[in-house]
């Protein structure tokens, strides 16, 4: 069984709708961020502090493990996109699905400022959904627009993966 990849800018609904998946689904969740934390004792923002580059290694050999599941719901970090080969282990096993959520949207219910890549402020996150926007819809095999309750952006994942069969 295939995994269900989550893909899209930071405060899309990734993390809430892998969940609800997972439960609608009966699957098991994998969070990559949360892995990571786990895997090497770090917070997110203290992988940054190292560096960009050591948080984007380790956010890597996350991809790389998470690639050898079956049927898992796995909710990715927005930066993920930034490395082909992390999408290239993503996509082994997985169906990538992009949650293309309006920022405007994620602006009035997301606390950005506990985001270590959006201290300089809201406009950041527009900057970022500029430069990430044609990579997620390159590496998605299917993109959501969550601008809809995450009930219903779930009953929506949920159609597309029974309709294309991906549960085979």
């Amino acid at each position: 069984m295939k995994n269900i990849v989550l893909i899209g800018i930071m405060g899309c609904g990734k993390t809430t709708l892998s969940r609800m998946l997972g439960e609608k689904l009966n699957r098991p969740v994998i969070d990559i961020d949360e892995y990571i934390v786990e895997k090497y004792h770090q917070t997110i923002p203290e992988m940054f502090e190292v560096s960009e580059t050591y948080f984007r290694n380790n956010e890597t050999a996350g991809c790389k493990d998470v690639s050898d599941l079956n049927g898992h719901i796995i909710s990715t970090g927005g930066g993920v996109v930034l490395r082909p080969e992390n999408i290239k282990y993503l996509k082994q096993n997985g169906i990538i699905i992009y949650i293309d959520r309006p920022i405007d949207n994620i602006l009035t219910d997301v606390q950005v400022t506990s985001r270590p890549l959006l201290k300089e402020g809201p406009q950041k996150l527009y900057e970022l959904d500029k430069q990430r926007h044609q990579l997620y819809l390159e590496a998605c095999d299917h993109r959501i627009v969550n601008d809809d309750t995450l009930e219903n952006i779930t009953d929506k994942i949920i159609e597309l993966i029974t309709k294309n069969k991906f549960e085979d």
